[in-house]
């Protein structure tokens, strides 16, 4: 709760804050005692003064937005202890989360953390656990047990917890015992020399394969491009529906279709997320010419690892997108800074600063029942709003922000081994290294570096995972011929832990660029120019399928022709034949080929 508006001094707000929970363990023994006071959460105003949050008794602390990601809502702003009921648990949950708290954990983390013990506390409470044994490492066992048998429904099926997910409930049991051991009711550690990884036996392979899969889906291309040409239209009328907006000042479906477009957009092109995006502000991009190409920077606040002030590479219809919400939101802006300026008349200092803290920013919307401007809310685009996008077209997918990024670096690293599959106009700052503009710019947001690495290094590993699989048809030089002895050999093969790490050991060190028609390893500069085939750096596999079924069909189509002269009929018969080659090898039938091309032509 927000104390009134009464200002406090700094030497006033000193003397309130909670005791640091390490000063010589007065504020432990006041936690046991129930009698622990002061201010938990506060905005310090620009007058240098504090107003009060929320208090250390209180149930419920409230922080401010600037705590938390932009577009967070006030819910998530919140952490509700009078969930739990009983007195000495309530005040185990406060002790520990005040600690973690001071401990620099972000609001999101300490939400969590308060959910989990909540859990925990309501099992024990229903099953009385705490009365007949206390927190003993039985009652761990128990709860061990308890979380083993939950279920949850996924796609129509009852699944178990993932052990990554178990891993975390049971966690909360160190917690209770490394922060409240002085309890009384805190017996021993919930299990002897043991983790609560190995309880939810998430250690040894089942850790690795955790590590290695990758979690957030791609969005498919047969999912993706539909969206890009519906979104992407409207952007190409975004003058026109914001003309009819100043006209009727008024809004409608399209318009708020415009504003998601908007934001597909700028998540897609960029690797941002979700809160980042409705961080920008107003004129908040630049641009820069590198040998001649046109280059755009976005900047904004990144909460997710405190990174604060930074950089994305942007192509230019992210930029246009931002213009287009600038204006989208400018009627927003001119409201907010009504309700600001009379904020500030009635000294509501909470309303100050909760405007200030979003005055500028170009993802502004209309909250009908505060009757007010205010950021938009982050889940509320993430499970609404974008999902909305694919039901408009029908598309069978749950489209969610967090995707974009992957997708993203996804597309960045196909772009960097030379496999831009679509979308180019759109993304011509992938012609040269992303990653090596990241690496070399401290301005720029360094985890997506990282991500984009990560995905690289994931997108190599599962290429070259193909080539060793059995059911992998390849072909080429030398070295694809050495790939398919060591595949052929069972017993060398049985000689690494797994396959995946037989094919680490053999293909850590080879470079990998896609051409189009196969795969270079060659780490120099001698490439035989489009002959990946017959080069002995050279692999062609079912990815290069495509394109090899095109120049088949160009073949194809050149034979008919009669006025090429014996050269070229002999160029034509010799490009067939390497064609059928590979394609052979690939496990694709070419006399199908050919009669299906027979076929169509005597019907056209």
């Amino acid at each position: 709760m927000i104390y009134g508006q009464a200002e406090l001094t700094e030497h006033e707000f000193e003397q309130q804050l909670t005791i640091k929970p390490n000063k010589n363990g007065i504020a432990l023994k006041r936690a046991l005692l129930g009698s622990l006071t002061g201010i938990a959460t506060f905005i310090k105003l620009p007058n240098g003064h504090y107003l009060v949050l929320s208090r250390y008794e209180d149930d419920t602390w409230e922080y401010p937005a600037s705590a938390c990601p932009s577009g967070t809502s006030e819910s998530k702003r919140t952490l509700n202890f009078a969930r739990i009921t009983n007195d000495t648990m309530r005040a185990m949950a406060k002790w520990i989360v005040w600690n973690k708290m001071r401990q620099g954990n972000v609001v999101g983390s300490l939400r969590s953390d308060l959910d989990k013990l909540a859990s925990y506390f309501s099992w024990m409470h229903k099953s009385d656990t705490l009365k007949k044994h206390g927190f003993t490492a039985f009652c761990a066992q128990a709860y061990v047990a308890h979380v083993n048998a939950i279920t949850i429904k996924h796609k129509g099926k009852l699944k178990p917890l993932a052990k990554g997910t178990k891993v975390l409930k049971l966690l909360t049991l160190e917690y209770i015992y490394t922060y409240c051991n002085a309890f009384d009711v805190v017996k021993e550690h919930p299990w002897f020399e043991s983790s609560a990884s190995e309880q939810a036996g998430y250690l040894g392979q089942a850790l690795q394969d955790s590590r290695n899969k990758a979690k957030t889906p791609i969005i498919p291309d047969d999912v993706l491009y539909p969206l890009c040409e519906y979104t992407k239209g409207f952007l190409d009328r975004a003058k026109e529906l914001l003309d009819l907006r100043d006209k009727l000042d008024g809004s409608n479906n399209d318009l708020l279709l415009l504003r998601d477009s908007c934001l597909f957009w700028i998540l897609l092109t960029t690797g941002m997320r979700i809160h980042e995006v409705l961080g920008i502000k107003r004129g908040a991009y630049r641009k820069e010419t590198k040998d001649g190409e046109v280059y755009y920077y976005i900047e904004t606040v990144s909460k997710k690892t405190y990174t604060g002030l930074a950089e994305w590479i942007a192509p230019k219809i992210a930029v246009d997108a931002i213009r287009i919400l600038e204006r989208y939101s400018s009627p927003l802006q001119a409201r907010l800074e009504v309700d600001l300026a009379q904020a500030k008349t009635s000294n509501d200092h909470a309303t100050v600063n909760h405007l200030e803290g979003i005055s500028g920013k170009v993802c502004l919307t209309f909250n009908q029942i505060k009757s007010a401007a205010t950021l938009l809310n982050g889940d509320f685009i993430t499970t609404d709003r974008l999902p909305n996008l694919c039901t408009q077209i029908n598309l069978d997918w749950n489209l969610s922000s967090h995707q974009f990024r992957r997708t993203f670096a996804n597309y960045v690293v196909h772009s960097e081994l030379g496999d831009l599959r679509a979308l180019k106009d759109h993304f011509k700052h992938w012609s040269i290294t992303m990653t090596a503009l990241y690496a070399y710019n401290d301005s720029l947001d360094r985890e997506l570096f990282e991500e984009m690495l990560r995905e690289k290094y994931w997108v190599e590993e599962q290429i070259k995972f193909d080539w060793f699989n059995l059911d992998s048809p390849i072909t080429g030089g030398a070295i694809a011929d050495r790939i398919m002895q060591v595949r052929d050999d069972e017993e060398h093969i049985k000689t690494f832990k797994t396959k995946r790490d037989m094919v680490r050991a053999y293909s850590a060190n080879i470079p990998i660029r896609s051409t189009g028609i196969g795969w270079c390893t060659n780490d120099d500069d001698g490439c035989m120019g489009g002959k990946c085939d017959e080069c002995d750096h050279g692999i062609v596999d079912k990815n290069n399928q495509k394109h090899w079924e095109g120049m088949l069909i160009q073949q194809f189509e050149l034979s008919e022709v009669n006025d090429i002269g014996e050269a070229g009929q002999a160029a034509v018969a010799k490009g067939m034949e390497r064609c059928e080659k590979v394609l052979t090898s690939l496990g694709v039938d070419v006399k199908s080929m050919k009669v299906d091309f027979c076929n169509n032509n005597q019907a056209a």
